[in-house]
């Protein structure tokens, strides 16, 4: 489900540059369970603010920024995985 226009519109004026889906529920539980937390978010699609334009949110856009990045996230979170264990060695 998208955000509707209304809902971006005051997510801009309260100052947002972006907006993600369920980060903090899951980081709160996990903080709860003792666990430490590294969050990153992909950015997926513009919103839109407009009533008047033909743009639409779309599942296909959020796929398709998904599937461009894959290999970078998946780059990035191996390097990431990789200085934990090897700073978690040194304690």
């Amino acid at each position: 489900m998208s955000d509707t226009i209304a809902e971006c519109r005051l997510l801009q004026r309260l100052g947002a540059d972006a907006v993600g889906m369920s980060t903090v529920p899951e980081v709160i539980v996990a903080r709860h369970c003792g666990m430490r937390v590294f969050g990153f978010s992909l950015i997926t699609n513009k919103a839109v603010l407009d009533y008047d334009t033909k743009e639409k949110a779309n599942h296909e856009e959020v796929l398709e920024a998904s599937r461009k990045s894959a290999r970078t996230l998946e780059k990035m979170v191996s390097v990431l995985v990789q200085r934990i264990e090897h700073n978690n060695n040194l304690a």
